[in-house]
């Protein structure tokens, strides 16, 4: 009895030194260390696309398709360097997605940097979304609303490893 009560003891601690991620009470507000985010599901973002009044980003690379009205396909390795690619206003929503989320995170925590405060991550990417039963366009079919160009446009075997490793 006495480990696990040292067990209980610990958790607490243990707890606090985890700073990766931590659900907040109201179910989809994610905490990191950058702030905070909102995650949704691909239901939720579907709803949102019937009277849209935010930004969509597409952040993975290499360039596989997209999610009907999307507004700029960003890389996630460009993230701090197209800053100026987002909307001025850091009030203003802005849903990031990638094919399963790996991407969108680390897109989220340079726009959490860059003082964004209404951010929104696609829980599960453009896999989730197609599961769920919604559709994905590739780029000749897609209607962007705004002309963006893409690192996307560059052949993969240019562009750096997401594991870092160059091993291609």
């Amino acid at each position: 009895m006495r480990t696990l009560s040292v067990g209980w003891a610990l958790l607490p601690i243990v707890l606090l030194m985890n700073p990766v991620v931590s659900m907040a009470d109201n179910g989809n507000q994610v905490s990191i260390p950058e702030g905070t985010y909102r995650s949704i599901s691909p239901a939720e973002l579907s709803e949102m696309l019937a009277s849209k009044d935010f930004f969509l980003v597409n952040v993975h690379v290499p360039y596989a398709a997209e999610i009907p009205g999307t507004d700029a396909l960003i890389s996630y390795l460009d993230t701090e360097a197209r800053i100026g690619d987002y909307p001025r206003d850091r009030e203003l929503t802005i849903v990031i997605y990638c094919m399963t989320n790996r991407m969108s995170g680390i897109a989220v925590r340079q726009l959490l940097k860059a003082g964004f405060k209404n951010l929104c991550v696609l829980d599960g990417g453009m896999t989730a979304w197609k599961a769920a039963g919604f559709k994905l366009v590739s780029r000749s079919e897609a209607t962007l609303t705004a002309p963006f160009p893409s690192a996307s446009d560059t052949p993969a075997a240019e562009l750096p490893s997401p594991c870092g490793c160059d091993s291609r």
